[in-house]
């Protein structure tokens, strides 16, 4: 599939916030800062291994929950509270992933060797968990792995389907649209879930 992949509705993490998702099995996490930019690195601080989803926004910076090291937008260590006169080394980082926002959803790639996406602004709809291989979903969908949206049509609008692999069995879908019936589109990924979870259970 395609190097960068939507894992959350920006509208779901705003400004102050962090946000625990876990994208092919690895933990990551999701946090913005009061410029409004978000961030996606490893929901792991590189002391001692604590979540980092768990900590605090201040500002423009993350704050882990352990110890308190704080890290800048770079990723970089900025301060650290048990030794408040330290120059923190500049080896000391968290894990960062490239990260975009494009269509109402935020976007992370592993190299960030290509271009993000680029996509109108969409309104978002909702975020929805199905128990169900993306190979499954996206048949069903109509859609492909080998892209990281699907456009759907839907009551005369279009209805935009980001998607992520939780694990083998799990799928998000992340869903966008202008001009769409959020109730409509809303019951019609739901329904979708129930058949593909059914049909999983069958």
């Amino acid at each position: 599939m395609a190097d960068w992949m939507p894992i959350a509705l920006g509208r779901d993490v705003p400004p102050g916030v962090t946000r625990a998702v876990i994208v092919e099995g690895r933990e990551v996490m999701i946090w913005r800062g009061e410029d409004g930019v978000a961030h996606v690195w490893e929901d792991r601080c590189p002391h001692r291994g604590m979540r980092l989803s768990l900590g605090f926004v201040r500002g423009n910076a993350l704050n882990c929950l352990y110890h308190g090291w704080q890290y800048g937008s770079g990723a970089n260590c900025l301060r650290i509270p048990a030794h408040p006169d330290l120059t923190v080394p500049p080896t000391i980082r968290a894990n960062a992933y490239a990260a975009a926002e494009a269509g109402g959803m935020v976007w992370m790639s592993s190299t960030g060797a290509d271009a993000p996406p680029q996509l109108p602004e969409l309104a978002p709809v909702l975020s929805l968990a199905v128990e169900a291989a993306p190979e499954r979903v996206l048949a069903e969908l109509g859609g492909s792995t080998a892209r990281a949206l699907v456009t759907l049509p839907l009551a005369g609008s279009t209805l935009h389907i980001g998607w992520h692999r939780v694990h083998a069995t799990k799928t998000m879908l992340h869903a966008v649209g202008a001009d769409i019936d959020i109730a409509a589109a809303t019951a019609h990924l739901r329904a979708l879930r129930q058949n593909l979870e059914q049909g999983a259970a069958a």
